[in-house]
């Protein structure tokens, strides 16, 4: 009987251990000396509202770092993954680039009024309609779209689109033509469409070939080694319709070979097929570009929220009783706070243990935390945007800061124009 007692108080003892090792511990805490200066910064200078910050200092080490092996390339900077004109002028006096990448009509209209002497490059294909839109809206007279811009072509569908609008209109359009170099999301992929499409292009004086562009966002895993099969096999694609185009009498080292993304234009360093490489979100560094080759690459971009509300316990409508059993079982269920705003793409990063509850809400957000959490109404606490695209233009002007201060105030585009 006595062995039977140690038994069950054995078993009984382990039960305990383990509820202990799974019971939750406290990863509360305040915010880093990082978080923290920037809390006192905003407090002090912000508006009282959610704003997206952008740290100048890591801006800058991003664009010297990811731009660092581009060499005679031409860099192209990606305006749907920065929008907004003041910052795209800095990466671009910093990476002496007047090339830019745009994927929609009104950011286009922007940069042909506010950047007059810009090289652009199409992003993706534009409806007909799009491009009627943007040959209505006034540019600046320095800028020529004849000489400056590069349409995206996918199919010989919209080609014939293309070279109706330019003959009733009388304009002439530069093509690059989208090529699938495994992506498989549209482009050319048979050499023997690639003929027709430019014989096309040649027998019209309104149309002239500019380029090929290729995108290859699948690679993104791939170690930073251009020899990876992958890679090559990316590589290849662009060779065959080079060499194809070649051999129908195009001039191919006249051409833009346009290619990359953030994720993966370190790969191309060393690479003699592309001329021109693109990236944009690699310079800000959201969580979605946490991948192997941005290893080098810091978190630039944040969200800050102001805390509107506290509470020293957690509450649920109709289930007090409920509430109680979870902060008891659960210490990161101590505290909750209500946020300005909500629901954005993003994660909270500060402070620490912060964890969204219940439900989600545009207007206030309720997050729980630990006692170790001790942050006050008009405090802020941080998310970090999952991408730049899209999230920058939710929160007016970007809120950019240098060390302990703030260094300016950039506008962002608007999405219609």
């Amino acid at each position: 009987m006595k062995r039977r007692n140690l038994l069950v108080g054995g078993v009984a003892g382990l039960g305990v251990a383990g509820v202990a090792l799974w019971k939750p511990r406290d990863q509360g805490g305040p915010h880093d000396a990082y978080f923290a200066r920037l809390n006192a910064l905003l407090k002090a200078h912000g508006h009282g509202r959610p704003t997206m910050v952008i740290d100048l200092e890591r801006l800058n080490h991003n664009i010297d770092t990811l731009t660092a092996g581009i060499g005679s390339k031409t860099y192209r900077v990606v305006v749907k993954s920065l929008p907004s004109l003041p910052l795209l002028q800095h990466v671009m006096q910093r990476t002496n680039t007047r090339a830019l990448m745009v994927f929609h009509q009104p950011f286009l209209n922007a940069v042909a009024s506010r950047i007059p002497d810009a090289d652009v490059l199409l992003g993706k294909p534009m409806p007909i309609a799009a491009v009627r839109t943007f040959y209505r809206r006034e540019h600046h007279p320095r800028f020529v779209p004849a000489e400056q811009i590069q349409w995206l072509i996918d199919t010989p569908e919209r080609l014939e689109q293309y070279l109706e609008f330019a003959r009733s209109q009388g304009v002439h359009m530069r093509i690059n033509l989208e090529l699938d170099v495994g992506l498989h999301r549209g482009g050319f992929a048979d050499h023997e469409e690639l003929d027709g499409v430019l014989h096309r292009i040649a027998e019209h004086p309104h149309l002239s070939l500019a380029g090929f562009m290729g995108y290859e966002p699948h690679l993104a895993g791939v170690t930073d080694e251009l020899s990876h099969p992958a890679v090559q096999t990316v590589l290849d694609v662009y060779r065959g319709f080079l060499a194809r185009a070649g051999a129908q009498g195009v001039a191919t080292d006249a051409l833009t070979i346009n290619g990359a993304g953030s994720h993966t234009i370190r790969l191309y360093d060393d690479d003699t097929v592309m001329n021109d490489l693109s990236a944009g979100s690699g310079l800000v560094k959201p969580s979605d570009f946490d991948t192997l080759n941005l290893s080098e690459q810091l978190p630039g971009v944040f969200i800050a929220a102001p805390i509107l509300k506290r509470y020293d316990k957690l509450m649920i409508p109709g289930q007090e009783l409920l509430a109680d059993a979870m902060t008891l079982w659960d210490p990161n269920t101590a505290r909750l706070y209500y946020l300005y705003g909500g629901y954005w793409k993003a994660g909270i990063v500060s402070p620490p243990g912060a964890q969204d509850w219940m439900y989600h809400s545009t207007n206030q957000s309720p997050v729980m935390t630990s006692t170790s959490v001790d942050l006050t109404v008009d405090d802020y606490m941080f998310l970090r945007p999952t991408q730049s695209e899209h999230v920058m233009l939710q929160f007016g002007d970007l809120f950019v800061f240098q060390g302990g201060g703030p260094a300016a105030s950039w506008p962002v585009f608007h999405q219609t124009g």
